[in-house]
């Protein structure tokens, strides 16, 4: 396998004048028709994969350990990968932003197991960055998105608290992987990430498949990058304590 990065001085020069400075791109990986994808999304990147695919086509879509980032380059980047009919894999935690882009998948799947490595899905609404506030207009748009991708599973419910309901960035519905132990295999919504354990809402009969996140409980085999595998977001994986404060302390969002 080769791995590089893809960029050109068009993408630098734009990404310069957005935020006047420097700024990480995704980091990507290619192996064949797969390209992995890991780390936060920022304005730009989404001409940064139609270059990736315009110098050979790219058919899976595989998303490891992202935080998420900025909404609207999210939103362009998924209906792209929509229109190109990609396919899309979550290794590890796929977050936010993430989230939006891997439900542009046709088909959509988790990775098969790896050591170490649990694979959880991380949802909530658009914010404003300087205040912290959802934005609306960007739920608005967001869950419309998911209601399209969704179909006949989507679940106004679930996805409108996921959306609407937070109290700051790190508020999150989270939903792991098929096949987890009882106790680590319930998504559960809470609306901050100091909110406590028996103040979140579990969903103990709803799961990524019957949610409509997945198109298939079969999961895909990945081959990521040794760099890429051992990036950690320093999510928790299962629920706190009664008692405990979630551990969704990051800044997670759009």
């Amino acid at each position: 396998m080769k791995a590089y990065k893809f960029a050109s001085k068009l993408v630098v020069a734009f990404l310069g004048l957005v935020f006047l400075g420097s700024v990480q791109a995704l980091s990507l990986h290619r192996d064949g028709e797969d390209l992995y994808v890991s780390g936060p999304v920022q304005l730009g990147d989404d001409l940064i994969l139609k270059a990736a695919h315009e110098d050979s086509p790219v058919r899976r879509l595989v998303l490891v350990n992202s935080p998420g980032g900025a909404f609207l380059a999210s939103l362009r980047i998924a209906r792209w990968v929509e229109n190109q009919r990609m396919s899309t894999v979550v290794v590890g935690h796929c977050l936010s932003a993430c989230s939006l882009i891997f439900m542009a998948g046709e088909q959509r799947q988790f990775a098969q197991a790896q050591a170490g490595q649990p694979h959880l899905i991380g949802i909530h609404g658009p914010y404003v960055p300087s205040t912290g506030q959802l934005s609306s207009a960007g739920a608005q748009i967001m869950l419309s998105y998911y209601r399209h991708r969704m179909g006949d599973r989507y679940d106004a419910a679930v996805m409108e608290q996921a959306i609407y309901q937070m109290k700051d960035p790190t508020g999150l519905l989270l939903v792991p992987e098929l096949g987890r132990p009882e106790s680590t295999a319930r998504s559960w919504h809470c609306a901050s990430g100091r909110t406590r354990r028996d103040s979140c809402t579990v969903y103990a009969h709803a799961d990524a498949l019957s949610l409509g996140l997945l198109t298939t409980a079969e999961t895909g085999l990945v081959r990521v990058p040794a760099a890429m595998a051992r990036a950690s977001l320093g999510v928790s994986w299962t629920p706190p304590a009664p008692g405990a404060v979630t551990a969704q302390a990051n800044a997670l969002g759009y």
